[in-house]
C-alpha cells in the first residue's frame, strides 16, 4: 500500500523539500553506525569510571529481573482480559533492558561473557511472537484487536519501532563480535527487523501517519527508529531513499501540527518522545547523507528545542499540563537537549541542558531500550557537561499562542520565588485533560497549586467513553471554576477565547474568557479569568468574574500537594498564604487518597482539594485569590 503524499509541492521550508538530489546522492548504504564498534577500545575507554561502574551494576540487575519476569502468554492476556497494561509491559521492558545494558556492558568491558549474555537475550527477543505492546495490537487494515497476536503478524507501534531501532543500533556496534560467536545471528536479527518493522512500514498505512490530522508523538518516535532500521538493514540505495521519502512526508505532517512558538500540546513529559525523537530523526538523516540533508533550519524546529527549558519550574519539577508528571520525567535526556541546542544555534538551551546534566548524572534504569541511542551517545561523551557554559535558562516569561500556555516567574533562570503556569486553549489536545483555564503555582520550587497529572495507563485511559470518568482527567480536580457545579466537557469546541498575555516587567498576566469551556447547562453569560504574577509585590493573583443567566452559585477548585490549614485570615499551604473572599465563600477541604503507583511516587499517599463555594446564589459575582509568602511565624504557629 502506498502512503498518500501531500498534494502541495515540497519547498525549502519543508523537510521533504530539503531532501534534494545532492542529499539523495550522498545516501550511504551500510555506512552508518550508532557508535564505535566494540573493537575500538580507544573510544570505549573514554567512558568515565563512575558511569562504567553504574552501568555494570545496572546490567546485572536488568538481567536478573529479566530472568525473574519474562514476557509470558499469561501476562499478554492480562490486557485482553481486564485492561491491565503494566504486567506485560514491565516484563518486556526487563528483557529489553537486559539486551540494551548487556550491549553497553560489552562495550565497556570487551568481555565475551557479556557477548554471550547479549546473544542469548537477543535470541529470546527474536523468538517473541510480537514486539508490539498488547495495548497497541490492533490490525491496521481492520482495527480488529485479537485476544493474542496473530502468528507472524506484528504491528508497527511504538514498541515494535524502538525494539527494531535498538537491535539495529546494537548491530552496528556489536554485530561483528556476535557474528563471530554465533554465525547466523545477524541474519536472523536483520530478517526480524525487516519482517516486523520495515515490511509494515513499506506496505501499511496506520493512524499515526497523520492522514486525519496532525500526528502526535507516535510519528517522530516510530519514524526515528524506522530510519535506524533502514540505515542498517537496507542494502539497496533506492530502498533506503524510498524509506527516507516516506519518513519526510510523515515528519512534515507532524511539524505542521506545531505553531511557530514550538509548543507541544502533549505536554512537557511527552516532548521527550515528540520533539526529542524529531531531533533524533533529523540528526540521523544528516549523518546518513554526510551532512547533505539539514532539517534543523525548517521552522519551527529551533523553537521546539526551547520548550522543555521553558516548562521547568525547578531543577526537579516541571509544568505538567496534559498527561505529564510534575516531576521531571525519567526519559528526560539532557545530553540530547544540549546537542539539540547546539545544532540549532541556541546557546541558552545548550547551557541549560549542561546545567541539568551536572545535576542529573547518566542513569541506566527506566526505559533503557527506547533511550538506547541517547544513552550510548552520553556514555561515550563523558565531558559534555563541561564543553561550554552551564546555567539555568528558564525565561522570566514565555507564552505560546499555539497552545495558549504561559509560564512566568519572578526572575529568569531562578528557582527561588514564584513560578506560575496558566493555560487557555481547548479540551481536545493530544493527551487531553478537561482543564481550560488551569493554573499551576510553585514557590521556591515547591508546589503550591498543582496539576495532579496522570496515573498508570490502563485500557480505560484511552477509551473515549471511560477516559473522562478518571478523576485526574476531570475539571473538578483541576484548578478551574465549576459554575453551578458543572464541569468542562471534552471536545474541541470547549475552549477559551480572547486569550491574551502581557509582561510589563513588574508584572505578567494571562487573561481569557472561559465561558466557551462549559456547556449551556452551566447557565453562563460570561466568565473571565486573569492570572497575574505581581513581581513588585511578590504575589500571585487569580481573578474570576462571571454572570449567570439565572441566579446560581460558583465553586472554585484548588488542588494542593500538602494539606491546607484553613483559618479566618486565610489558607496556609506550605510556605504560601492564600487570601480568599471569606465573606462570600466557604472553604471546604477534601482529602483525596492516592492509590495509583505512579501518582504515589510524585505526591505520596494524599493530595487535597480546596473548594471555595459561593454562599448565596446570584446572577453575577467575582473572586480574587491572592497568594503571598507566609511569614515564618505563621507557619510555625499553625
Amino acid at each position: 500500500m502506498t502512503l498518500p503524499v501531500d498534494t502541495t509541492a515540497p519547498t525549502a521550508q519543508s523537510f521533504a523539500g530539503r531532501f534534494g538530489p545532492s542529499a539523495r546522492l550522498a545516501l550511504r548504504v551500510g555506512g552508518w553506525r550508532a557508535g564505535p564498534p566494540i573493537g575500538d577500545r580507544a573510544a570505549w575507554d573514554r567512558v568515565a569510571e563512575r558511569d562504567r561502574s553504574a552501568l555494570l551494576d545496572a546490567a546485572r540487575a536488568w538481567c536478573a529481573e529479566a530472568d525473574r519476569t519474562p514476557p509470558t502468554l499469561s501476562l499478554w492476556a492480562r490486557y485482553s482480559a481486564d485492561g491491565e497494561r503494566t504486567p506485560y509491559e514491565t516484563a518486556q521492558q526487563a528483557l529489553l533492558g537486559a539486551v540494551a545494558s548487556s550491549a553497553l556492558a560489552l562495550g565497556v568491558t570487551d568481555d565475551d561473557d557479556w557477548a554471550v549474555e547479549l546473544g542469548d537475550r537477543i535470541w529470546r527477543l527474536c523468538e517473541l511472537t510480537a514486539w508490539c505492546l498488547p495495548s497497541h495490537y490492533a490490525l491496521p487494515e481492520s482495527g480488529e484487536r485479537p485476544f493474542l497476536p496473530v502468528p507472524g503478524r506484528d504491528v508497527l507501534d511504538l514498541s515494535d519501532g524502538y525494539v527494531g531501532g535498538m537491535l539495529a543500533a546494537i548491530d552496528t556496534i556489536a554485530g561483528d563480535r556476535l557474528e563471530r560467536l554465533f554465525p547466523g545471528l545477524r541474519a536472523r536479527v536483520h530478517a526480524e527487523i525487516r519482517r516486523r518493522v520495515l515490511d509494515p512500514w513499506r506496505d501499511e498505512v496506520d493512524f499515526w501517519h497523520g492522514l486525519d490530522g496532525p500526528p502526535n508523538n507516535w510519528a517522530p518516535w516510530i519514524v526515528s527508529n524506522v530510519l535506524v532500521c533502514s540505515a542498517v538493514v537496507e542494502t539497496d540505495v533506492d530502498a533506503l531513499s524510498a524509506s527516507v521519502d516516506r519518513a519526510l512526508v510523515i515528519l512534515d505532517r507532524f511539524r505542521a501540527g506545531y505553531a511557530e512558538d514550538g509548543s507541544c500540546d502533549e505536554g512537557a513529559t511527552y516532548w521527550w518522545w515528540a520533539g526529542a525523537t524529531l531531533f533524533e530523526a533529523l540528526d540521523l538523516l544528516g549523518e546518513v547523507t554526510d551532512g547533505g540533508f539539514d532539517g534543523f533550519a525548517v521552522a519551527p524546529v529551533a523553537a521546539m528545542a526551547r520548550f522543555p527549558m521553558a516548562m521547568q519550574l525547578s531543577a526537579e519539577s516541571q509544568v505538567n499540563f496534559s498527561d505529564g508528571s510534575a516531576n521531571l520525567p525519567a526519559n528526560a535526556t539532557w545530553n540530547l537537549l544540549a546537542r539539540f541546542g547546539e545544532r540549532v544555534g541556541d546557546e541558552a538551551v545548550a547551557a541549560h541542558a549542561r546545567w541539568m546534566g551536572r545535576l542529573h548524572p547518566l542513569g541506566f534504569s527506566g526505559q533503557l531500550a527506547p533511550l538506547f541511542r541517547r544513552t550510548l551517545a552520553e556514555l561515550l561523551d563523558p565531558g559534555w557537561t563541561t564543553s561550554g557554559d552551564a546555567a539555568p535558562g528558564m525565561p522570566a516569561s514565555w507564552y505560546a499562542p499555539g497552545t495558549e500556555v504561559a509560564v512566568f516567574r519572578e526572575a529568569a533562570g531562578r528557582v527561588d520565588g514564584w513560578a506560575v503556569a496558566a493555560k487557555g486553549g481547548h479540551n481536545d489536545v493530544s493527551h487531553n485533560h478537561n482543564d481550560v483555564g488551569g493554573v499551576i503555582v510553585s514557590l521556591d520550587g515547591a508546589p503550591v497549586l498543582i496539576d495532579v497529572g496522570v496515573g498508570v495507563y490502563r485500557r480505560d485511559t484511552f477509551m473515549p467513553d471511560t477516559r473522562y470518568g478518571i478523576w485526574t482527567m476531570r475539571s473538578a480536580f483541576h484548578n478551574v471554576p465549576l459554575p453551578a457545579g458543572i464541569e468542562q466537557p471534552h471536545g474541541r469546541r470547549y475552549e477559551a477565547t480572547g486569550t491574551r498575555f502581557s509582561d510589563e516587567g513588574s508584572g505578567a498576566s494571562l487573561a481569557m474568557s472561559l465561558q466557551g469551556a462549559y456547556p449551556v447547562e452551566a447557565g453562563l453569560t460570561a466568565l473571565g479569568r486573569t492570572v497575574t504574577l505581581d513581581r513588585a509585590d511578590g504575589a500571585v493573583v487569580v481573578e474570576d468574574a462571571w454572570t449567570f443567566a439565572e441566579a446560581s452559585r460558583m465553586t472554585l477548585t484548588l488542588l494542593t500537594a500538602v494539606e491546607p490549614i484553613v483559618a479566618d485570615d486565610g489558607i496556609l499551604v506550605g510556605a504560601a498564604r492564600m487570601e480568599t473572599d471569606t465573606a462570600s465563600f466557604d472553604a471546604e477541604v477534601d482529602r483525596i487518597e492516592i492509590d495509583d503507583p505512579k501518582l504515589l511516587e510524585v505526591w505520596g499517599p494524599t493530595v487535597s482539594r480546596i473548594r471555595l463555594v459561593q454562599r448565596s446564589t446570584a446572577t453575577s459575582g467575582a473572586h480574587a485569590l491572592r497568594l503571598s509568602r507566609a511569614l515564618s511565624a505563621d507557619r510555625v504557629g499553625r
